[in-house]
């Protein structure tokens, strides 16, 4: 398994398919040879780069794990906006009234 955070691009999906199909294919073989719990170190080590991964493909390839808009931040974001530019406007009026 490469590292991905060594990688310059993200993970493509047949990387994380076989990454994911090699992890199965170890957990299997450990366990047919009774060898799983022995292997424990080993296998949370593959976990951990698997982990990290999935988190690069998801947030970089599919944009899943990016934070959403609330739509109530976005209300609140409108509100604010209006009010900047109300403030302008005033501002402006004011000033072109003192000119007169």
């Amino acid at each position: 398994m490469s590292n991905p955070s060594q990688d310059k691009r993200p993970p493509t999906e047949r990387e994380v398919r076989a990454a994911l199909v090699a992890f199965a294919d170890l957990l299997k073989r450990l366990d047919q040879d009774e060898r799983l719990f022995r292997n424990l170190p080993l296998i949370m080590g593959r976990l951990g780069d698997l982990r990290r991964m999935l988190f690069e493909y998801e947030v970089r390839v599919t944009e899943r794990l990016l934070p959403t808009e609330d739509p109530t931040e976005r209300e609140s974001r409108r509100i604010v906006q209006e009010a900047l530019e109300d403030e302008d406007d005033a501002r402006r009026e004011w000033e072109s009234d003192g000119e007169s």
